[in-house]
C-alpha cells in the first residue's frame, strides 16, 4: 500500500510538472564553479531550467591569460590541475578538449632562502632521489604516504555525489569524505605535521612552506587540510589544458546553454519565493533560484547589496592578494650566482617572506609553444621597475594581472554554508576549506544537488496536497 501510495504522487507530480513554468535560475559568477553548476544543473533539470550566468568581467574568471610579445598565450591564473582530479579530467574528455603536460618550460625545483638555495633537484632521478633523502629523510617517504592516504579519503566525494548525496555545510561535507578532514580545518599544517605526523622540522620549513608559498602565497600558518592540498599539487603528477584552462569554462558555458550576461549583479532582493537581481546597468530580472559562483568576502571585487532577507548575510574573512607577473627576458644569472649554465632555466620559490617575490617559473605557451624567455612571478604586490630589473634583463614584455586569488586562510576555520539563505546558494563556501579547480567543481555539484533536492520536496509537498484536493 505504500508503495502504492508513492507510486500515485510521483505520478501526479509528472502530470502537474508538464503543465508547469519553466524553472529560473541565476548563477553569480562565471568561471569554473559557475559553469560547472550550469552544466550539473542541465544535466540534471535538463529543458526544464532557464540558466543565465552574470559575469561582468572576462568568462573564466580566475582562469585567465594573456598575449605575450611573442604571439603566444599564457596562463596567469590557475595553472596546474592533478591527475586525481575526476571533475576536470571528465570535463576535458567530455568536451574533446586535450590535456598538456608540460606547464613549465623546465619542471627543475630550486628552493631559495633569500641568500642561497636549500636545496636544487637534479636531472638524474637516483643523484635526485639520494639528495632528497639526505636532506630530509624518511620524513619524505611519510609524507607522501600520507598525502596518497589524503587523496583516497577525500575520492570518497565522487561516489557520495554519484548517489545524488549533498551537504549543508563545508563541516558536512569534509565529514562524509572522513570524519577526521573537519580536524584538519583546526590545527596549522605547521604545528599537525610536526607535533602529530613527527615530519622534520626542514621539510615542513623548506618543501611545505615552498607549496604554500607557490600555490597560496601563505605559509605554514594555514590549516592542515589547504596544507595537504598544496603537497598534493607537488607530487608532479600534473596537467592543464591545450588552449588554456578557460576553455574548460567556456566550453561548459556553451554545454549547459546557459545565457550569458554580462553585467555584475550589485543588488539583491528577496520576495516570498524568488529573488530580484539588480545589476550594474539597472536591469532586473526575476529568479526561482540564486547561485553565488563567487566570492562573498570582506574584500570582495563587486560589493553586493541584500534587501528584505530575513537575516544579514555575514561576509566571511577577506581573500588574499596575489599579483601574476608575465616577463619576457632572461634572467640575471648573477642574483643566483649557485645556478649554473646549464641549470637554467629553473622554477625558483623563495621561502623568506621577506622576499618580494614568491616564485619565478619559466613557462610554456597554452599552446605548447613559446620562447624560452617567458617567465612568470608570483608576488603578493605588483612589482616596481627595479624588482623586474634586479632579476631579469633585456626585458620586451612586462604583462602583470592583480587579483584576489583565495583566502587568506586561519586557525581555526569555522564551517561555512551552502545553503545561506531559502533558495540562495554559495559555492565558494568550499574555498574556505581548499580553494582549487576541483575543490569549486565539488562546490558547484553539491550546490546543484541541493537545489534538487530543495525543488522536489517542494514539488512533491505541493503535488501532495494537489493529489488531496482532487481526491
Amino acid at each position: 500500500m505504500k508503495y502504492l501510495l508513492e507510486t500515485v504522487i510521483w505520478l501526479l507530480l509528472l502530470l502537474k510538472s508538464t503543465d508547469q513554468s519553466d524553472l529560473n535560475i541565476a548563477i553569480i559568477g562565471g568561471g569554473i564553479g559557475g559553469t560547472s553548476c550550469a552544466y550539473f544543473l542541465k544535466e540534471i533539470f535538463k529543458d526544464l531550467v532557464n540558466l543565465d550566468i552574470y559575469e561582468g568581467n572576462k568568462v573564466g574568471g580566475r582562469l585567465a591569460t594573456v598575449i605575450m610579445s611573442d604571439g603566444n598565450e599564457y596562463e596567469t591564473g590557475g595553472s596546474v590541475i592533478h591527475q586525481r582530479n575526476k571533475y576536470m579530467s571528465d570535463f576535458v574528455s567530455y568536451l574533446g578538449l586535450q590535456k598538456r603536460k608540460s606547464v613549465f618550460k623546465n619542471e627543475r625545483l630550486g628552493l631559495h632562502n633569500g641568500k642561497d638555495f636549500d636545496f636544487i633537484e637534479n636531472d638524474n632521478y637516483y643523484i635526485n632521489l639520494m639528495n632528497i633523502l639526505w636532506r630530509y629523510g624518511y620524513s619524505i617517504k611519510r609524507l607522501q604516504e600520507f598525502i596518497n592516504s589524503m587523496l583516497d579519503k577525500f575520492e570518497r566525494i565522487y561516489e557520495l555525489q554519484t548517489k545524488g548525496l549533498s551537504y549543508d555545510s563545508t563541516y558536512d561535507l569534509l565529514t562524509a569524505m572522513d570524519p577526521s578532514f573537519v580536524n584538519y580545518l583546526n590545527i596549522s599544517v605547521r604545528d599537525a605535521y610536526l607535533k602529530e605526523e613527527h615530519f622534520s622540522e626542514s621539510l615542513i620549513t623548506e618543501l611545505v612552506q615552498a607549496s604554500l608559498r607557490v600555490n597560496y602565497g601563505q605559509n605554514t600558518n594555514v590549516h592542515e587540510f589547504v596544507g595537504s592540498v598544496s603537497m598534493a599539487g607537488m607530487d608532479g603528477s600534473l596537467w592543464s589544458v591545450k588552449g588554456g584552462n578557460k576553455r574548460v569554462v567556456e566550453k561548459l558555458l556553451e554545454k549547459s546553454k546557459a545565457h550569458l550576461v554580462p553585467e555584475y549583479v550589485v543588488q539583491i532582493t528577496k520576495n516570498n519565493d524568488s529573488y530580484t537581481l539588480l545589476t550594474n546597468f539597472k536591469k532586473k530580472a526575476t529568479y526561482d533560484y540564486v547561485v553565488f559562483a563567487a566570492p562573498l568576502a570582506e574584500n570582495q571585487k563587486v560589493p553586493i547589496t541584500f534587501s528584505n532577507m530575513p537575516l544579514a548575510l555575514n561576509k566571511v574573512g577577506k581573500y588574499h592578494q596575489t599579483v601574476s607577473t608575465l616577463v619576457v627576458g632572461e634572467m640575471k644569472r648573477t642574483q643566483f650566482s649557485s645556478i649554473s649554465d646549464d641549470l637554467l632555466p629553473i622554477t625558483i620559490i623563495s621561502n623568506n617572506e621577506n622576499e618580494f617575490f614568491n616564485s619565478i617559473s619559466n613557462v610554456e605557451g597554452v599552446n605548447e609553444t613559446g620562447s624560452l624567455n617567458v617567465w612568470k612571478i608570483f608576488s603578493q604586490h605588483p612589482l616596481s621597475n627595479n624588482q623586474i630589473d634586479h632579476l631579469f634583463e633585456n626585458v620586451s614584455d612586462v604583462k602583470v594581472v592583480d587579483w584576489l586569488a583565495y583566502p587568506h586562510y586561519k586557525v581555526p576555520t569555522e564551517s561555512q554554508s551552502f545553503h545561506i539563505a531559502d533558495r540562495l546558494y554559495h559555492i565558494n563556501a568550499i574555498e574556505w576549506a581548499a580553494s582549487a579547480m576541483e575543490m569549486s567543481c565539488i562546490g558547484a555539484k553539491n550546490v546543484a544537488l541541493l537545489i534538487k533536492k530543495h525543488f522536489y520536496s517542494n514539488e512533491l509537498n505541493e503535488t501532495t496536497k494537489w493529489s488531496h484536493m482532487e481526491l
